[in-house]
């Protein structure tokens, strides 16, 4: 009978640690760190997160993925994280879900920390850069291609929040400290944020 309990104690608990899922709250509870741009803190926190939550397929995941990736950039960008560790720490992720952060939209080319489409008859694309908040630093450019045919038009003006399947992370092969890496999501989405 001991033995039965134990393996039920046992089986709960792996169940709790390996299949909890990500809340609001746990993405709320990084945003401060990002407010502040303590990128060690915001990495460490996500990382907890998406420890906890291996299994988990929702969309709070996928947007903590991001803060984790994003936090990670920022900690090379502060020399807090080398190239190679953070190669070990976001590669692991190419084939998952994952949703950026919200962007502005605009038609400018080479704008940073906007959202540009590229819609044509062969193209369904949009393209951003996430960076520090002074803008001094290109933590990720980020490739969208879209599954679906946009119209441009119902997005004018709007702040823009894209996501899919993470298919590729190039880090930056030079490994300066102008951009840290590259981001390439397939199967992608676009959709406002209001």
């Amino acid at each position: 009978m001991k033995k039965i309990i134990l393996l039920l104690v046992l089986f709960v608990r792996f169940q709790f640690f390996y299949g909890q899922t990500v809340s609001y709250e746990d993405f709320k509870s990084i945003i401060p760190y990002l407010q502040i741009e303590d990128w060690k803190m915001a990495f460490k926190e996500s990382s907890r997160i998406l420890s906890l939550a291996e299994k988990d397929t929702s969309e709070y995941k996928a947007i903590v993925l991001y803060m984790n990736i994003f936090s990670a950039a920022g900690m090379v960008s502060k020399e807090q994280m080398t190239f190679d560790e953070l190669s070990k720490n976001i590669m692991k992720y190419q084939g998952q879900k994952i949703i950026m952060s919200g962007h502005q939209v605009t038609t400018e080319q080479g704008a940073l920390k906007k959202l540009l489409f590229s819609v044509t008859d062969s193209t369904n694309e949009a393209f951003t850069s996430a960076t520090n908040s002074k803008g001094t630093s290109i933590f990720c450019f980020e490739h969208f291609y879209l599954k679906d045919k946009i119209n441009t038009e119902d997005f004018k003006d709007a702040i823009v929040r894209c996501g899919g399947t993470l298919d590729k992370i190039e880090l930056n092969p030079n490994k300066s400290l102008i951009w840290i890496l590259r981001l390439t999501v397939k199967d992608a989405f676009a959709r406002k944020t209001f």
